[in-house]
């Protein structure tokens, strides 16, 4: 039987996306832009198997899985095996698959760890619809969409952006690339408090996200910094940068606050992180900023540079008990061997 081997990485969204228009499916509210980090990373086999079966390890140690992990896969193959026939594929899949993940990304803290894991799945899935025609990228996007959201863009490697579409079409979201990750060689040094688990996950939060008197506000305001935050990727605008992907953070988290019930990821550490990088920007005139996605996990994304500095304030944050991942930008989802 065939065997499929296919690894992939988290990334960071810049412009976040939060809350979606049609939930089975993940079509977002709005467009969303990442960068792909280069580690920490995960490994998916894939292989045809009579009965579906899941088995995940992180670090080596297998993980207890519920019932609704495994009815979140299932259901990403049912939406992609309809999504290839309505694409005109006569037999996309096989009846099903097992299923093994080994990861080295601590779940639901904030590091994107299920965008790592139905990116790595959709490209591996990709491969038993090859006989037939290979997939584009934008096509396995799509695939990875209907696990995850933000799946779609770590398909690609660089800076990638999801275009959210308008119709209730399963193709309508789909992700591309802005500019490989040779264009601008960023860091990304991350700073996790703590690895205990959020109470509410992000597929929770974003059917949330429209209780949020602010929400509409907020949607408004995205197709400016998408704009303002893409020039700034082209041109190398860090300053530009800075200032959108802060302002849209903050912002996504007011949204997650004034939500019914609210949610709040963001713990005192998470706080004392980014007043401490404030300061330390403002005496050191670095390059350096801070995003947030949900969970208490600070991203400190910066220039070659400013590395070094980052680096030092992260030591010291680890030896007050934070975890800390050394990252730079990555090359997205790749099927390693067959």
């Amino acid at each position: 039987m065939k065997k499929v081997h296919a690894t992939a990485t988290p990334n960071i969204a810049l412009i976040k996306y939060w809350g979606n228009r049609n939930n089975e499916l993940r079509l977002p509210a709005a467009d969303s832009l990442s960068m792909t980090l280069d580690r920490p990373s995960l490994t998916l086999s894939l292989e045809e198997s009579d009965q579906f079966s899941l088995t995940s390890f992180l670090n080596g140690e297998k993980k207890d899985l519920k019932p609704e992990d495994q009815r979140r896969f299932e259901h990403m193959i049912n939406l992609s095996r309809r999504y290839l026939q309505n694409l005109g594929y006569k037999k996309p899949f096989p009846r099903s698959f097992s299923l093994e993940i080994q990861s080295a990304i601590p779940p639901r803290i904030g590091l994107a760890s299920s965008a790592a894991v139905f990116a790595a799945f959709a490209k591996a899935l990709s491969t038993f619809a090859e006989p037939e025609r290979a997939l584009t990228d934008a096509e396995i996007s799509v695939l990875a969409r209907f696990g995850s959201g933000s799946a779609a863009r770590s398909i690609f490697g660089g800076f990638a952006m999801m275009h959210a579409g308008s119709s209730d079409d399963m193709a309508s979201a789909f992700a591309s690339q802005i500019a490989n990750e040779q264009h601008w060689p960023l860091h990304d040094i991350i700073i996790a408090p703590s690895h205990d688990e959020k109470k509410v996950g992000s597929t929770e939060g974003h059917a949330l996200a429209q209780t949020s008197a602010h929400f509409k506000e907020r949607i408004k305001q995205i197709p400016r910094r998408m704009k303002e935050c893409t020039d700034a990727i082209l041109k190398k605008d860090f300053e530009k940068l800075q200032h959108m992907s802060e302002e849209d953070a903050l912002d996504m988290h007011h949204v997650m606050e004034t939500s019914t019930p609210s949610l709040q990821y963001l713990t005192d550490e998470t706080h004392r992180i980014i007043k401490e990088i404030e300061d330390l920007r403002s005496t050191d005139h670095l390059e350096v900023l801070y995003t947030v996605d949900a969970g208490p996990t600070v991203h400190l994304i910066c220039t070659d540079a400013a590395r070094p500095t980052i680096i030092d304030y992260a030591k010291s944050k680890q030896e007050k008990g934070c975890t800390v991942f050394k990252t730079q930008i990555g090359q997205g989802a790749i099927t390693i061997h067959q």
